[in-house]
């Protein structure tokens, strides 16, 4: 079976209100778990939070290819259960999506990371002439 784009919505919840702080690391989070499974091309974090049944909810949204919609809601599930993102519940958007919407993704093998830098030894201070004293110049 060819896979198709899906979007899927998830309803991450807080017990406050978030700043933008807590915006940033959720969708930091999100992005880690979204590069580990190349299914899922996109994540983002809606905002503003909107204030239902005590709680702020925040709309994420995922872009996935997938084989149906039921594997697209799993694989979003996945990934919030293991970066222990709370979430009210997780369900397919009603947008249609097409092949121009949403890039492939890329079939890619997981190559080593870069060695670590040596870090830059620090340059030498630039060599400063010694200023000359000035004659005092008084008033007469």
């Amino acid at each position: 079976m060819a896979q198709k784009p899906f979007e899927v919505i998830a309803e991450c919840t807080m017990a406050g209100l978030p700043v933008s702080a807590e915006i940033t690391q959720l969708s930091e989070r999100l992005e880690t778990g979204r590069r580990q499974n190349p299914s899922i091309v996109r994540a983002t974090v809606q905002t503003p939070a909107i204030y239902r049944d005590r709680l702020y909810v925040l709309e994420t949204r995922f872009m996935v290819w997938a084989e149906d919609g039921a594997r697209a809601v799993q694989a979003v599930e996945k990934i919030l259960r293991a970066n222990k993102v709370p979430c009210r519940g997780t369900h397919l958007s009603a947008r249609a999506l097409s092949e121009a919407d949403v890039p492939k993704p890329a079939a890619r093998a997981l190559a080593p990371r870069p060695a670590a830098r040596a870090p830059k030894r620090p340059s030498p201070a630039p060599k400063t002439r010694a200023a000359k004293p000035r004659p005092k110049v008084g008033r007469r």
